[in-house]
């Protein structure tokens, strides 16, 4: 997204993003931002919650500084990862102003050009269950439960029904969808849905660690990595793969970084990164 100074933002813009969060923490202070979602007693999300989410994550498109976004749940939320959508008022316009908060929150994590982390503990239902497989990576404890039951509902999730068949093939989708039945976390783990299940007294230890190295690299080539693989994933093919080249000839190697880390390689030490 393009650099808007602030000068140029109208005042209910410049209010709206001073305000401060009230069903999320966020910390951006240093090479990895934290977004906590914080609504007692199971996460539910409504606009409110998903608008700070997206506000937080558009925070970082001029930060070059951040690596990586880590998404978790605070412990007051009794188990629950997300137990998805709020179900009060479920009228049509309602339902287009959730699903459009909901789908501007998942926009803003993937343009935004940083890898994003979700640690799951308890329970990811429904558009819970979606915002984790939309992550890039997802680590979850023993204890973690993920279910998609709307078709008992009379429904179907219209963003997991486009993003399950690409994240764990068109056949696992369809079961799970179809079906509406709760996963374990070591189902999730065969099926693809996450990359890894550790123990819960392991999950920080785990997470600290992946985290660690993936933050240890180079800020600009872990954005182009994330949006070639984004695209590699969403778009056809050939496009995807013309799109690819495309960054790797004309950017990739613009990048200080990528010079430097040819220069270790030749004179055999650790590259140090400047991040631009």
């Amino acid at each position: 997204m393009p650099d808007e100074p602030m000068e140029f933002l109208t005042g209910a813009e410049k209010a709206e993003e001073e305000k401060p969060f009230q069903l999320i923490r966020w910390d951006a202070s240093g090479t990895v931002a934290h977004l906590t979602m914080a609504r007692p007693k199971h996460n539910v999300f409504n606009i409110q919650m998903l608008k700070e989410m997206t506000r937080a994550v558009e925070s970082l498109n001029t930060r070059d500084d951040v690596r990586l976004i880590v998404l978790d749940s605070a412990p007051e939320c009794e188990g629950y990862f997300s137990a998805g959508m709020e179900a009060i008022g479920y009228k049509a316009d309602m339902v287009f102003q959730m699903m459009d908060a909901f789908h501007s929150f998942l926009l803003a994590m993937a343009q935004v050009g940083k890898p994003v982390l979700a640690v799951v503990e308890g329970v990811a239902n429904g558009a819970g269950c979606e915002l984790a497989t939309f992550c890039d990576i997802v680590i979850a404890s023993e204890n973690a439960r993920f279910l998609q039951p709307e078709i008992k509902l009379g429904v179907f999730p219209p963003m997991g029904a486009v993003v399950y068949p690409r994240v764990i093939g068109p056949k696992r989708a369809m079961e799970l969808l179809l079906t509406g039945e709760p996963i374990n976390a070591q189902q999730a783990l065969s099926m693809g849905l996450v990359n890894r299940v550790v123990p819960q007294s392991a999950l920080k230890e785990s997470v600290d660690a992946l985290v660690k190295r993936i933050a240890d690299q180079s800020g600009p080539v872990l954005s182009m990595m994330k949006q070639v693989i984004f695209e590699g994933t969403w778009r056809p093919f050939e496009e995807a793969l013309k799109r690819s080249q495309d960054i790797y000839l004309n950017q990739l190697f613009e990048l200080e970084d990528s010079q430097e880390g040819l220069r270790a390689l030749v004179e055999k030490r650790k590259p140090v990164w400047k991040n631009k």
